[in-house]
């Protein structure tokens, strides 16, 4: 799944040499992700299954994913938007809210800022800030038709 939003070369450099940072550190971020977001907001406890493994690792392996072809030209234009709208469908049948984005982004940005130290500066911040938007965006839109994608 390619990025659904044109990110600057730098910014693209930032979000990808912090990314790099944070994944060689011994502490799993996307656990830490996780347990960050239930304990500061409980009531999401109840979007996820009991044993929260395999959506650690999902979690993990989606956002490597959208890291490793940040800046690849997509193959199919609208591919990577189409297939974000129907991660974010699915969310809604699990009971995600469009306000839970907004926890969700605080955290996972909040999560990479700690684990990252002084390696997460305000640029970097930013850069992950509009990553995230776009995608929360994406996620937030309505699916498109595989019939109507454009080739």
């Amino acid at each position: 799944m390619s990025a659904p939003v044109a990110l600057s070369p730098a910014q693209v450099v930032l979000v990808r040499a912090s990314y790099a940072a944070i994944t060689r550190l011994e502490q799993d971020y996307s656990a830490r992700f996780y347990h960050r977001l239930l304990e500061r907001h409980p009531f999401t406890r109840a979007l996820f299954p009991d044993d929260l493994t395999r959506q650690i690792s999902v979690f993990r392996l989606t956002v490597d994913a959208l890291i490793a072809q940040l800046d690849q030209p997509e193959a199919q234009p609208g591919a990577a938007r189409a297939a974000l709208a129907e991660l974010g469908q699915r969310h809604v049948g699990y009971g995600v809210l469009t306000h839970h984005y907004a926890y969700v982004g605080e955290v996972l940005l909040d999560t990479f800022a700690e684990m990252a130290g002084d390696g997460f500066d305000a640029a970097t911040r930013t850069a992950w800030e509009a990553l995230y938007a776009a995608v929360a965006q994406a996620m937030l839109d309505p699916p498109v038709p595989a019939a109507e994608r454009k080739p």
